[in-house]
């Protein structure tokens, strides 16, 4: 009887494996709120490694969440009418009147035969993708604050599991070298074109009010043509013009933290596996990483479902203006300062394809590094294969651990053949509608 309410007298107990860790199942964030997360004063956890970096963007408008830099994830907050998140929409509802605009222009040029006229696509197009681009790009950093909250929660959860097993990533310095490189770059870039727009002779014999006019009559002429030019409009399209570059460049920046974060996670312990496997390895000790690599698995999962759109957004937005720089580049110019309008166009090409280079290969570390261990485990010597290091094999093999542009396609390294290919096919096809359109 005694047997049909517990283990009977004498009998010992079956040995058991010890519970999966609650991070298995994606637990809202209410569920993690009297969590006491440990050494939370470590300066290389991900939340503080990158708290500078999201305080940054909140100056334009992006992630608006309290005490973003806090020590502390339970101090994390996101309200919908706070003076942070206020601001933000204002942000917003100025670059939605430069989309509306924009999208006004290029309705207009499309049904006209200024269409066939200099600049052509360029000129009908990239004020409406270029604003476009930084309105959706906004509303999706918006969208996911809360959600942000809610991975913090989970990645801390994992760092506390894995910290006490594995050696940690160091994550500070990489993302200081990472923002400092891309950052200065997209400014340098930048200044360019104001130096394009804006002869340096201009610069000096002017007022400020003039320089405004001169680069909002030569960077953006569509809302001159529409609209009468006073030195408040120039001003506010020369204030909305540096935000929508920076959510630009951000976007770009924050997957390439992210993806840098998650796969030097996998590359510790990584390097943990490939250190002890010529030892004798213990049931418990593969136990240990399969157990690991499903807790990265499951957070990679998380992170993919909330920021896919962004990916998507970068990538889709890169390929433009790859292409419509080369397509610029490609074209006849008549500018009246061809060697300034050279460096510009070198310079940005460059920038451009060294950007989008960086986010697909970062990006692609993350698939990379979930496999290094393959071939570890296809010669590991007999006495140490057991049935859990099976099983983390047949994980690692069928599980498709990467970063997706919202499930259309994962960011592996022959992914980043097929935006080469996808380049030149859409270019070929643009420079031949460009050139039929002047000559008609």
């Amino acid at each position: 009887m005694l047997s049909l309410f517990g283990n009977a007298r004498g009998r010992k107990k079956k040995p058991q494996l010890a519970r999966l860790p609650i991070l298995f199942k994606i637990h809202p964030i209410k569920q993690y709120n009297r969590k006491e997360f440990s050494n939370d004063n470590d300066p290389e956890c991900f939340h503080r490694a990158i708290g500078s970096i999201l305080f940054l963007s909140q100056f334009f408008g992006i992630l608006p969440i309290n005490h973003i830099r806090a020590v502390n994830i339970k101090k994390f907050s996101f309200k919908r009418f706070s003076p942070r998140t206020i601001y933000s929409y204002c942000i917003l509802f100025t670059i939605f009147i430069m989309t509306l605009i924009s999208v006004v222009h290029l309705l207009k040029t499309l049904n006209t035969d200024s269409f066939q006229t200099k600049g052509g696509i360029s000129d009908a197009t990239i004020g409406a993708v270029f604003y476009g681009n930084s309105l959706i790009g906004n509303i999706m950093f918006l969208r996911l604050c809360p959600r942000w909250i809610s991975i913090q929660y989970d990645w801390r959860a994992m760092e506390q599991i894995l910290d006490e097993k594995w050696k940690k990533p160091a994550l500070r310095w990489r993302f200081t070298i990472i923002s400092w490189t891309i950052l200065s770059l997209a400014l340098l870039e930048h200044l360019l074109s104001m130096v394009k727009n804006v002869p340096l002779a201009d610069w000096g014999s002017h007022s400020f009010g003039d320089f405004i006019f001169v680069y909002t009559k030569k960077s953006h002429h569509f809302i001159i043509q529409n609209i009468d030019y006073n030195f408040l409009l120039g001003l506010f399209i020369f204030v909305v013009s540096k935000i929508a570059t920076f959510t630009w460049n951000f976007t770009d920046l924050f997957i390439m933290i992210i993806s840098t974060a998650i796969a030097e996670r996998y590359k510790c312990l990584n390097e943990r596996i490939i250190r002890i496997t010529p030892e004798r390895v213990t049931i418990a000790d593969w136990y240990k990483f399969r157990q690991s690599y499903a807790i990265l698995s499951t957070l990679v999962k998380k992170i993919d479902n909330e920021i896919s759109g962004i990916v998507l957004l970068s990538f889709t937005n890169n390929i433009y203006f790859i292409c419509l720089q080369l397509l610029n580049g490609l074209s006849p110019n008549n500018s009246e300062n061809p060697i300034m309008n050279s460096i510009y166009f070198f310079g940005s090409f460059i920038f451009l394809i060294g950007r989008t280079t960086a986010v697909t290969l970062l990006t692609a570390r993350i698939n990379d590094q979930c496999k290094v261990i393959l071939p570890v485990l296809y010669n590991c010597p007999s006495i140490n294969y057991c049935l859990e290091a099976q099983r983390l094999q047949n994980q690692i093999c069928n599980d498709d651990v990467a970063l997706t542009g919202h499930r259309f396609f994962s960011i592996t390294r022959n992914f980043m053949l097929a935006v080469a290919g996808a380049i030149v096919t859409y270019e070929v096809v643009l420079l031949q509608f460009n050139i039929a359109l002047q000559r008609d």
